[in-house]
């Protein structure tokens, strides 16, 4: 798709290449997730991807965070964890401090798996970020962020009992045991 300059294009133009590019880059966040490197294994499905990636990124943490953090409910997360475990892609133990905890972490074929994926996206945001100058930069990293925020927002908005002034931080921690 070619990329024209703002100076060539009107907002509705600019709007068009911006709605016909996210498909490709749905695509590739989809192509590029964890399941696709565990050789040997079935694939994942997008939410155990976001469960890996989750715990790559932020570590171990209890099921009760984890559903927190990923904005799904204790039995989604459960389930995902579950059928992870079953891959052997995670491991779950009792939390030190309390029993009832349960915590998820990745096992280390996981842990490099997804490490792997993510430095591959990373090469490839640094990529596109390094070809062009520092002002098209700060523009696009900006909108990128706007438009994410805006997801969430309208996701957030789309969920039964979801408050869009409420932020996770906010938010009591589900209680999940199992």
């Amino acid at each position: 798709m070619p990329i024209l300059s703002e100076t060539e294009t009107s907002l509705e133009q600019q709007l068009d290449q911006v709605l016909k590019a996210l498909p490709s880059l749905s695509r590739w966040l989809r192509r590029s997730r964890p399941a696709r490197q565990l050789e040997g294994h079935e694939p994942v499905t997008l939410s155990q991807a976001r469960v890996l990636i989750d715990l790559s990124q932020h570590g171990p943490m209890s099921m009760g965070d984890l559903a927190r953090d990923m904005d799904i409910s204790c039995s989604t997360a459960t389930e995902c964890v579950a059928a992870l475990e079953a891959r052997r892609r995670v491991v779950k133990t009792r939390s030190l401090f309390d029993r009832r905890h349960v915590v998820v972490n990745l096992t280390p074929e996981a842990e490099t798996v997804v490490s792997q994926v993510l430095s591959q996206r990373k090469l490839m945001v640094e990529k596109v970020l390094q070809s062009i100058s520092p002002s098209d930069r700060r523009a696009f990293v900006k909108g990128i962020a706007l438009l994410s925020n805006e997801a969430e927002a309208w996701m957030d908005n789309t969920q039964p009992l979801a408050a869009s002034s409420l932020d996770h931080a906010s938010l009591p921690a589900p209680s999940c045991t199992g």
